[in-house]
């Protein structure tokens, strides 16, 4: 990342001399830039970075020996007093990059991606690629501290009430996709993600038109059954993937908690004070959502057309993905609601906690998915364990120790690997400044291990695109809009460094 980027991102003075190597002065940069936020792209050819109240976007040129270049920057949209405190790269499915060699080849439309920027405000505001504010929306007073993004899980063909989808494998029942908010004190919003994506679509005409309107989402809010709501992370995963009633019945019979094994939503919670180092939050219930789509399908009706008009009524004019009601059932939802919903309150629905993990001091502190259709988890606590969780069993599988400091992510093997080996998950110990590469069937020993120095950061790169868990097709054809790519992380060093990290598969 050049100096004179990285002195744009810090406010610094246009009078300093580029290309200074005083060793205060980059010390100051290596200094600002561990406290800067990250997010890449899918490719990884986009990087973000924000401090303060600032926020840019980075492109890698073709040649990847090549220094960043700026795409686009933005401080205009945060009112005084507010910090940047949340980034998340989204990637938007358009009908010209669906799976395959042209969109494995790294080009990128300039408006198949958004940046989603958290605030201190607990505002969050989506820009265009070239920083044009495209929404921005106030949905809970709290600072945000994380947008992730997350697609349905797939299960096995044959389970009652699935949606098939392609490859064999179908959605869970009830499962959305959903890019989540979570806010410092425990409240979590849950947008849904194909009405999200359908608004953005329609803001991006509006930018390139000049016209202007607010679009419309569903969402909800959830809060946690704690005594002290402050949190260092909570990452949702979904309703149980299997709804069957026998498989249902099976496992109410081998576990104590019946509420686990048929959950419409589950929450891993990684909470700040109290004993528990982490806890599986669930609730059976089918909840109520805010739906506020009716104008907004009118103006997806009038901003797009051909295939987009085709799946924005698949979506608008059918039943509704989280309610079980069509577009103009808004009383038989509220009827819903007052027939045994959880409890609400202005944080939203209150989730109980199922079991939480006791284990004082340590405290879970960050929370990194795997794909869905690994159902896993990676947790990293403060007394430096690495934990893989199996979201399906509620198991811890396996654990590392002795990486006070790390920060996880998942690299997947695209070929030459059997399916069960292809996953791994990478750890950066930060303060040993070692970098571990692990296979799930073998945790004992790392793959590869390499030894970078301090001061380097694991950046997960996202998997697919908003809109991704659309059907596309009709009859029996349909099928997913896109294929997940293979899960890929790059790392970021505190010096404006940047570095892919890939294992040979032989």
């Amino acid at each position: 990342i050049p100096e004179a980027l990285l002195r744009l991102l810090f406010g610094e003075q246009d009078s300093e001399a580029p290309g200074s190597t005083d060793a205060a002065h980059a010390e100051r940069y290596r200094l600002l830039l561990q406290n800067a936020l990250s997010a890449v792209s899918m490719d990884g050819r986009h990087l973000a970075l924000a401090y303060a109240e600032r926020f840019m976007l980075l492109e890698q040129p073709d040649d990847a020996s090549a220094s960043y270049r700026l795409v686009s920057v933005g401080s205009e949209a945060a009112s005084p007093g507010e910090s940047v405190t949340a980034l998340y790269c989204l990637d938007i499915y358009t009908p010209s990059l669906r799976a395959g060699p042209q969109q494995r080849s790294g080009k990128v439309d300039g408006q198949s991606l958004c940046v989603a920027v958290g605030y201190s405000s607990g505002y969050v505001r989506m820009f265009s690629v070239y920083g044009h504010l495209l929404t921005a929306h106030q949905l809970h007073t709290q600072p945000l501290l994380r947008i992730r993004h997350r697609l349905p899980a797939q299960v096995a063909a044959g389970v009652l009430g699935t949606a098939t989808t392609q490859a064999g494998l179908q959605s869970a029942p009830g499962d959305t996709e959903e890019v989540c908010l979570t806010f410092a004190d425990g409240a979590v919003v849950s947008i849904d993600g194909q009405s999200l994506y359908l608004a953005l679509r329609v803001c991006l005409s509006e930018v390139a038109t000049g016209d202007s309107g607010e679009p419309a989402f569903q969402y909800k809010t959830w809060s946690f059954d704690m005594r002290t709501p402050q949190v260092y992370d909570v990452a949702s995963y979904g309703p149980a993937t299997s709804r069957d009633p026998l498989v249902l019945a099976a496992k109410a019979s081998m576990t104590s908690s019946p509420q686990l094994s048929d959950a419409t939503a589950r929450f891993l919670v990684a909470p700040v004070a109290g004993e528990a180092a982490f806890g599986v939050f669930a609730t059976n219930e089918e909840v109520a959502v805010s739906y506020s789509a009716v104008d907004l399908a009118g103006r997806v009706a009038a901003k797009v057309t051909g295939a987009m008009l085709s799946m924005a009524r698949s979506y608008f004019w059918r039943s509704s993905p989280l309610s079980g009601g069509g577009a103009d059932s808004s009383g038989s939802r509220a009827d819903a609601a007052r027939q045994g919903s959880p409890s609400r309150t202005e944080q939203g629905t209150v989730v109980p906690c199922v079991f939480a993990v006791r284990d004082s001091p340590r405290k879970v502190v960050d929370i990194t998915l795997a794909p869905a259709q690994y159902g896993l988890a990676a947790l990293t606590d403060s007394l430096g364990r690495v934990t893989i969780f199996d979201l399906a069993s509620s198991e811890a599988v396996h654990m590392l120790k002795g990486l006070r400091g790390s920060r996880c992510a998942w690299l997947e093997a695209e070929k030459g690997v059997p399916a069960q080996q292809r996953m791994r998950v990478v750890v950066c110990a930060a303060k040993r400044g070692v970098v571990e590469v692990f296979g799930l069937d073998a945790m004992d020993s790392p793959l590869a291990s390499l030894n970078i120095g301090p001061g380097w950061a694991l950046v997960q790169c996202p998997t697919q695109p908003l809109g991704g868990s659309l059907l596309v097709g009709s009859g029996g054809s349909e099928r997913r809009a896109t294929h997940p790519r293979p899960a890929s992380c790059i790392l970021l060093s505190d010096r404006g460094q940047v570095a892919r990290i890939a294992v040979d598969a032989s």
